[in-house]
């Protein structure tokens, strides 16, 4: 992903005359340095920010339910929450991988199918909203402005 950028910008003015007068009775003129700071950011960025926090709040439930499961973890608290959400985001890979049992704990191969399919999903997504909120223009600047 492309981050944003810090553009800086320094001029420098001086009032000072060329030859110093021969008899200074006012000191010359200070030299006065300008400087400003901005961060310009790629188009699209935020965009692409928001689909891999979310993808990585996702993929994060799923390992915690592999892990979870695989551990015996029991279905209480923290764990009814990690079950019941990781569930639904399983759900639509079910029955195409198998569940391996270790030491009487489930082992949820689609819970790994789950998360490389999401996250395929989103680097996808990423590069659609790249694609798309690339100027068309070829002499365009590659960055925009950081409303």
């Amino acid at each position: 992903m492309n981050e944003p950028v810090e553009v800086r910008n320094e001029q420098m003015r001086t009032g000072a005359p060329a030859v110093p007068p021969a008899t200074p009775i006012v000191p010359p003129a200070t030299t006065t340095v300008a400087m400003s700071r901005s961060t310009v950011m790629p188009y699209g960025y935020k965009v692409r920010q928001f689909v891999w926090l979310a993808v990585t709040v996702v993929d994060l439930f799923l390992a915690l339910r592999f892990a979870l499961l695989a551990a015996g973890a029991g279905d209480s608290g923290f764990t009814s929450i990690v079950y019941t959400v990781g569930g639904a985001l399983a759900w639509p890979f079910q029955g195409v991988l198998g569940v391996t049992v270790t030491s009487g704990h489930p082992l949820q191969w689609v819970d790994v199918l789950a998360i490389a399919v999401y996250t395929a999903a989103a680097w996808i997504v990423a590069k659609l909203a790249q694609i798309a909120s690339t100027p068309s223009d070829r002499s365009a600047s590659v960055y925009g402005s950081s409303h």
